[in-house]
């Protein structure tokens, strides 16, 4: 039996969303390679150890607006939104929209509480996020990371998702020297059997 409940988002819980405690702390980034010019521009991500470890802070925090954005999706039939609620409060979030155009699953949010991480929590929501879009048909599920997410990167990674790209000018002009760049992972449903997750994991 696990610790927490896991149900579809009510309305009455956006004003309990920032009762998760979405940071990160990582050990290491991925530093971005890039080479070539024109047509023949090729990336390459290498895990660098940091001396001190990146902790993100409140920057990760659930702002008002990202609130309203959920709010809208939990009321769409076209998203689903789950919530995990244990010991009275709020732990966990996941947000799927789906892009109808590509027939495709565009996930904004996977928040697990940073005490809650490392129970099976963030793994079960992400099989619960499978399951419906399986049922939907969808042909496949696509995650923004970034490079100084690492432990993020290596959940997705587990799950059996795939790096698609890397995006060196998402948040900024020199996103590589800031040392953050946008990477994107997808999970293909199309040529997926559903136990071949059992096997990854």
């Amino acid at each position: 039996m696990t610790a927490w409940a896991i149900r579809g988002f009510r309305p009455t819980d956006a004003r309990r969303l920032t009762e998760i405690n979405p940071t990160f702390v990582s050990p290491a980034t991925l530093r971005v390679h890039k080479t070539g010019t024109g047509l023949e521009v090729c990336w390459r991500l290498e895990e660098v150890p940091l001396s001190e470890p990146y902790d993100k802070g409140a920057a990760y925090d659930l702002t008002p607006e990202d609130v309203e954005e959920i709010s809208e999706r939990g009321g769409s039939g076209d998203s689903l939104v789950l919530v995990a609620e244990a010991e009275g409060r709020l732990v966990g979030l996941y947000d799927l929209d789906v892009t109808d155009w590509n027939n495709t699953g565009w996930l904004w949010n996977l928040l697990v509480d940073v005490n809650w991480r490392g129970r099976g929590l963030g793994r079960e929501l992400f099989q619960r996020g499978l399951a419906w879009a399986r049922k939907r048909n969808l042909r496949a599920i696509f995650i923004e990371t970034q490079t100084n997410n690492v432990p993020a990167c290596r959940f997705y990674h587990h799950m059996g998702c795939h790096l698609v790209s890397v995006h060196d000018e998402y948040y900024t002009n020199h996103d590589i020297d800031a040392g953050e760049v946008a990477v994107l992972w997808g999970y293909n449903l199309s040529d997926t059997a559903p136990d071949a997750f059992a096997e990854r994991a």
